[in-house]
C-alpha cells in the first residue's frame, strides 16, 4: 500500500480532474476510477494508501463496491471515505456499518479536502529541518 497515493472513484469527470488538483497541489499522488469496476482493478494494480469513493454511479454503485472492496483480503484494509452529493444520516451511518472510515460531502471546499485526506491518509513522518 503506498501511504501518499489516493484512487478516486467518479463518474463525474470534472469531480475527478478537479480533486486530483487539489491532492496533487499538495503532494498526494492520485489515481482516478470513473465506475466501481475499473475502482476494483486500480485498488488492486495501484494498492492506494486511501480511497474516495463516490455512491452513485452507473454499473456497480459505491455501496457495491464498497463491500466488493472489504470482503476482498486484499483490499480491505485500505481506508474507504465515501465521497458523495447525497447528504442524510442514514448514508453515514450505513457508511460506518459497511466498513467505510468516513463520510464526506461534494462539492467540497480544497482546505476541507485536504484536511480530511489528511487525517485518514498514513503519511510518512519527513524529519523537520
Amino acid at each position: 500500500m503506498s501511504s501518499k497515493k489516493t484512487l478516486i472513484v467518479d463518474d463525474e469527470k470534472l469531480i475527478l480532474i478537479s480533486t486530483r488538483i487539489v491532492l496533487e497541489s499538495v503532494g498526494y499522488e492520485v489515481v482516478t476510477a470513473a465506475s466501481g469496476e475499473e475502482a476494483l482493478i486500480a485498488a488492486r494494480a495501484a494498492q492506494p494508501g486511501l480511497i474516495l469513493l463516490d455512491i452513485m454511479m452507473p454499473g456497480i454503485d459505491g455501496w457495491e463496491t464498497l463491500s466488493r472492496l472489504k470482503e476482498d483480503p486484499e483490499l480491505k484494509e485500505i481506508p474507504v471515505i465515501i465521497f458523495t452529493a447525497r447528504e442524510h444520516s442514514r448514508g453515514r451511518q450505513l457508511a460506518r456499518e459497511m466498513g467505510a472510515v468516513d463520510y464526506f460531502q461534494k462539492p467540497f471546499e480544497p482546505d476541507e479536502l485536504i484536511e480530511i485526506v489528511d487525517e485518514y491518509l498514513v503519511t510518512e513522518n519527513v524529519p523537520a529541518s
